[in-house]
C-alpha cells in the first residue's frame, strides 16, 4: 500500500464532483480489524488542489484468502471516512 495509485470520484448532491488521486497508503491488521489509510489530493472538481485522506476499517474476512482464486470472496463489512482538507 505504499504506492497505491487509486482514484475515487466523489459525487455531491448539487451535481458537482471531485476526482481524488491517492498516492500513499498504509495497512495495519490488529485484533481482527484491517485499518487502511489512503492519502492523496483532489485533482479535479470541487476542492481541486486540496489534500484528501480516506480511512477504512474492515473486519477481517471469515473466508480463507485462497477462496479469491476459486469461488471468490463473498463480501465484507466495515466503515469509511473521507476527509478533504481546506
Amino acid at each position: 500500500m505504499s504506492n497505491p495509485r487509486i482514484t475515487e470520484v466523489v459525487k455531491y448532491d448539487d451535481g458537482e464532483q471531485s476526482l481524488i488521486l491517492y498516492d500513499q497508503g498504509t495497512t495495519v491488521r490488529t485484533a481482527g480489524v484491517l485499518d487502511v489509510t489512503l492519502s492523496g489530493r483532489v485533482a479535479e472538481g470541487r476542492g481541486k488542489g486540496q489534500s484528501a485522506r480516506r480511512d477504512v476499517l474492515l473486519a477481517l474476512p471469515q473466508q480463507l484468502p485462497t477462496e479469491c482464486l476459486s469461488s471468490g470472496l463473498r463480501g465484507n463489512n466495515g466503515q469509511a471516512q473521507l476527509v478533504i482538507q481546506p
